[in-house]
């Protein structure tokens, strides 16, 4: 990103994580995770919308047979979590007996991914595991450890390479931090 601080809709947001920052971190993250999951039948699990970026990069980053699916669950309205989390859509899979790893854009506060570590969990998968690209200040809530963290932040709003703001600005190539200037 050529310049620290932009506006998208008067909305001002300062880079945080350029392209070229992910795009490393994503593939230190995908050898770790290949390394991990070698010898094993894996099914890696999207938490719609917001991961798909991460999603799509991490499995092009990990050289090892892979099974795909996905899962979708909302919390929240605007930039505000709601507080309830509700299942949009499930697993297609059967994952009983397999090693599974969700992977998710941002554990913010946490009871997303409670929720569906919960709901994941009844389904008895071998082992769960969780790859997150951002561990926000505060998402300690899950109770779960976050075994594959792209980068630790703070408590601000953030946006880009599938988080939103009030459902727009997913694809920008980066991560922005909101900005109250």
């Amino acid at each position: 990103m050529r310049d620290n601080t932009s506006n998208f809709n008067n909305i001002p947001f300062a880079a945080l994580f350029s392209e070229e920052m992910i795009s490393f971190r994503v593939k230190e993250l995908g050898l770790q995770i290949a390394n991990d999951y070698q010898g094993k039948n894996p099914v890696f699990i999207c938490v719609l919308r917001g991961g798909i970026y991460f999603f799509s990069d991490l499995t092009k980053a990990v050289p090892i047979p892979i099974e795909l699916d996905f899962i979708q669950a909302k919390s929240y309205i605007g930039t505000e979590s709601s507080g309830n989390v509700e299942l949009v859509k499930d697993l297609d899979s059967n994952i009983s007996g397999r090693d599974v790893l969700i992977v998710e854009d941002i554990v913010d506060t946490g009871r997303t991914l409670k929720f569906l570590i919960s709901h994941i969990l009844s389904k008895k998968p071998k082992s769960l595991e969780v790859a997150s690209l951002l561990f926000k200040e505060g998402g300690e809530a899950a109770g779960y450890p976050i075994k594959y963290v792209g980068w630790n932040i703070g408590k601000e709003f953030v946006i880009g390479y599938g988080l939103d703001y009030d459902g727009k600005f997913r694809n920008l190539p980066g991560v922005f931090l909101y900005s109250e200037e």
